[in-house]
């Protein structure tokens, strides 16, 4: 039975035998008070008002995603400031980054655990926005909490419970919802059936969809682009008390696509028989168990969280192209977190100390034509890290929050043939903020963070004549590190030119000293033999270059009645320490948003615009790209006969059908125009 047969008759099912939730809300025309003031727990791993958080943070709610009619993830988070997602139209090769910074630069965690596989050309994250409460985005160095990866910062990622969803006298509710996209003819299909009773609740929710060639920006074809994609997420929770609770959850994304084999490739301008495209197939599971232990204050004192996250890419051998063997490649992760929250004190003088343990095993196996790939080693990377972070209260006015953390990770190939190198890394930070007025919050902060070479920089190999490419390994790659300063200021205020209006601002400016950047470097030359002739290179990975970084980001959202205004600004610069030239360097971004709510039409309305500048000062010519301007419309209706339990969303996307492409850091050959006029619809509907 496919996956969709099962949903198919899991909706049916549910249509024909829940009834509505006791106690249905009214449906939400505006944003709750909640979204001026979220509480983050990324920055710091534990929980604070976003509006007193010493760091530069983005959240995004469920609502933000469901408003938007978001299919994946980076619908929603590209919009957010010095957040890219690059590599064009297709959601595979769709790459996250944060100030430019992007693969295993980056840290993404999801329920705690870490999507440590780093493919390249491939996206590491499919998480299906339909799971998810919440998601944040902390910039700046975040290794002092996190370890390997906290350079550019960190994308948390939080999926929902099914208390999440209900009322505290609910027992059981249920969400279907069909939608189209008309840009690559698309169907989507979702459920979300949750329920509760005494100590425990669980959820289970599902997605499908089907996709085609995309339509581009100014009317040209991406194809082929036939393929499926089913996703699920099953939650159980476990709550014997007020202060007690676990959960256990498991999550799976499966697709397949008939495309190239780099997502990120533009193939418009050919035919199925005349192109090298193979069958795709995507596979990433995740299992995760956690448990927690709030204080007698209901903050959270004790947590423990064990994975298992797996990622597999494979493709088919191309009958036409036999060139092209069968590959695949997989990447498993095993890994424990433990932290402990203490408090010493009151509310005025007093001490949060949190400190904690992480581990995680990563190993990867690669192969082509079902043997052992020849360039890409199996191999394991273990890293072990301990924290210490004390957020000390200096009356009302003053926090001063220092940390520290140290890394020991070790590296090595299956085989043995190539040894092992292991290392260590210290990585402190130390952020003062200051409130002169509860209004207001000024901040500042210092802190290192540092990626460990993965296991194909270091261990990558081949020699022989008759290759096209030879590669050398280099076990004695040291990691890369980032010194970062950052200032920050953030202004919440309720009244500010009418009774019932609000404001929030955030925003800071950071400089960026990295060191030992790790770059593939051409370290000598061979002479071919047959197939091939000429003369090849032989590449390394090599500390080669040093960089200064510098930037800023600002957010603000301002609040009258049931009109919402909005606007996000980003820039960065990058440049090589010796001789000053532009380096990976995403361009100046302003985003802009409206959102009305008529209640007495039982309509909320929606425009965003996007305006990038022109990158064009990349060192890299292939990685410039022209400015452009992108404008969305969304609407979303709830039909009165419905009482609430009926919703209705419609959106135009790239409204004026512009030709675009995104700024790609890691991938400069990249270059496919994104989607063009892009309209969706969707039905939901609540039990």
């Amino acid at each position: 039975m496919t996956v969709r047969t099962v949903l198919a008759c899991t909706i049916t099912t549910a249509i024909g035998t829940h009834t509505p939730a006791a106690g249905a809300q009214a449906a939400p025309f505006a944003p709750s008070a909640a979204t001026l003031d979220p509480v983050v727990v990324s920055a710091t791993r534990t929980e604070n008002p976003l509006s007193s958080t010493p760091a530069s943070i983005s959240v995004v709610t469920r609502e933000d995603f469901e408003d938007r009619q978001a299919y994946s993830v980076s619908d929603v988070l590209k919009t957010l400031p010095n957040v890219d997602f690059g590599g064009g139209p297709r959601p595979e090769g769709q790459i996250p980054g944060i100030r430019g910074f992007t693969g295993k630069e980056i840290i993404v965690l999801v329920d705690g655990a870490r999507q440590n596989a780093s493919p390249g050309i491939a996206s590491p994250l499919y998480a299906d926005p339909f799971f998810l409460r919440q998601a944040e985005v902390v910039r700046g160095s975040t290794s002092t909490l996190y370890g390997s990866g906290g350079i550019g910062g960190a994308m948390v990622f939080r999926t929902l419970t099914a208390r999440d969803l209900l009322g505290p006298d609910e027992h059981a509710g249920a969400d279907v919802r069909t939608a189209y996209a008309s840009a690559d003819r698309s169907p989507h299909y979702n459920a979300r059936f949750y329920g509760q009773a005494g100590m425990v609740d669980a959820i289970a929710a599902f997605g499908y969809a089907e996709t085609g060639r995309i339509r581009q920006g100014g009317g040209t074809t991406l194809r082929p682009n036939d393929g499926h994609a089913g996703s699920g997420l099953f939650k159980l929770g476990l709550q014997p008390g007020k202060r007690l609770r676990f959960d256990l959850s498991h999550q799976f994304y499966q697709a397949g696509s008939y495309r190239p084999n780099n997502p990120e490739a533009d193939s418009s301008l050919g035919t199925p028989s005349s192109i090298p495209v193979q069958m795709n197939r995507i596979n990433q599971e995740q299992t995760v168990l956690k448990a927690a232990l709030a204080g007698e204050d209901g903050k959270p004192d004790l947590d423990v969280t064990l994975y298992h996250t797996r990622l597999s890419l494979s493709a088919e051998r191309n009958a036409l192209f036999p060139g092209l063997p069968a590959t695949a490649n997989v990447t498993d992760t095993t890994g424990a977190s433990l932290q402990q929250s203490l408090r010493f004190g009151g509310q005025t003088i007093g001490q949060r100390v949190t400190y904690g343990i992480d581990y995680y095993r990563d190993h990867q196996s690669a192969a082509s034509a079902g043997a052992a790939n020849p360039v890409i080693p199996d191999g394991t990377q273990r890293v072990f890290g301990a924290f210490l972070q004390d957020e000390i209260s200096l009356g009302k006015a003053w926090k001063l929050t220092p940390s520290l953390r140290g890394d020991r990770f070790e590296t090595a190939v299956d085989t043995g043939a190539s040894g092992q190198s292991s290392n260590h890394h210290v990585s402190p930070k130390l952020a003062l903020s200051w409130q002169p007025v509860p209004q207001a919050t000024l901040f500042a902060s210092y802190g290192e963070a540092y990626r460990a070479p993965s296991i194909s920089e270091a261990y990558q190999n081949l020699s022989g004549r008759n290759y096209l490419f030879n590669f050398a390994a280099n076990p004695n790659l040291k990691p890369e590190t980032a010194r970062t300063l950052e200032l920050g200021a953030s202004f919440h205020r309720n009244a500010i030119l009418a009774g019932n209006d609000s404001v929030r601002l955030r925003g800071s400016v950071y400089a960026s000293r990295v060191k030992d950047l790790i770059s593939s470097t051409v370290v000598g030359t061979y002479a071919r033999s047959m197939p091939f002739s000429g003369t090849g290179t032989i590449t390394q990975y090599q500390n080669v270059t040093d960089a200064r970084s510098r930037g800023a980001e600002i957010e603000g959202l301002y609040r009258v009645g049931n009109l919402d205004l909005s606007a996000a600004y980003s820039r960065v610069r990058t440049t090589d320490d010796s001789t000053g030239a532009y380096l990976y360097s995403p361009p100046d971004k302003l985003v802009l948003g409206i959102r009305q709510a008529l209640p007495q039409y039982r309509v909320a309305l929606q425009w965003n615009s996007q305006f990038v500048a022109a990158q064009d000062y990349d060192s890299t010519l292939l990685r410039r790209r022209p400015g452009y301007a992108v404008h969305n419309l969304y609407m979303t209706w709830y039909p009165p006969a419905a009482k609430h339990m009926l919703k209705v969303d419609f959106g135009i996307e790239n409204l004026f059908d512009k030709r675009y492409f995104s700024y790609q850091s890691g991938n400069a050959i990249a270059r496919v125009a994104d989607v063009g006029r892009n309209a969706k619809i969707a039905l939901t509907a609540s039990f």
